[in-house]
């Protein structure tokens, strides 16, 4: 049950992010709005070969989803990567839950934080949520290293892309 929820609602965060995107991309979502899971998965496929970190956020969320395509939760977690690395905050969040869940990825809590610090650096309050919650977890050892990477993160895929 808890997988089916979770898909609701990374599906409710999905639809509002891609309607502020470009035409293509608005095209998905508005097939993702009508259930036409499928349709969005073709449409956002030759935008995901292109780079667009947008299209491979949505992509990921649909194969984390299992929505219009077989659950995929390893190939959502390479498509939610190459979208972080371009500093989108929703597929850093998203690839938190990954490492924090062990889903596609193997549970990794330093990557977790890293990834959630990134995230909340990008206004993306779940962040913020999950650094908390290892923080009280982690061993110090632990907590100092996954700081660091964490620091390192927001440097390179939120500051860095911001100030280009």
């Amino acid at each position: 049950m808890l997988i089916r929820s979770r898909s609701f609602i990374l599906i409710g965060l999905l639809v509002p992010a891609l309607a502020q995107a470009a035409p293509a991309i608005g095209q998905a979502q508005k097939a993702i709005e009508r259930g036409h899971y499928s349709a969005a998965v073709t449409r956002l496929k030759p935008l995901v070969a292109r780079g667009d970190a947008r299209a491979e956020e949505a992509l990921g969320v649909l194969y984390d989803a299992g929505r219009g395509v077989a659950p995929d939760p390893v190939l959502a977690a390479k498509l939610y990567r190459e979208a972080a690395l371009q500093g989108s905050g929703a597929a850093q969040l998203n690839l938190a839950n990954l490492y924090l869940e062990g889903r596609g990825v193997a549970i990794d809590p330093v990557a977790a934080y890293a990834w959630a610090d990134a995230a909340a650096a990008s206004g993306e309050p779940g962040g913020q949520r999950i650094i908390d919650k290892l923080a009280r977890l982690m061993p110090l050892a632990q907590l100092k290293s996954a700081q660091s990477l964490g620091q390192r993160y927001v440097d390179l895929y939120v500051v860095n892309l911001r100030t280009g």
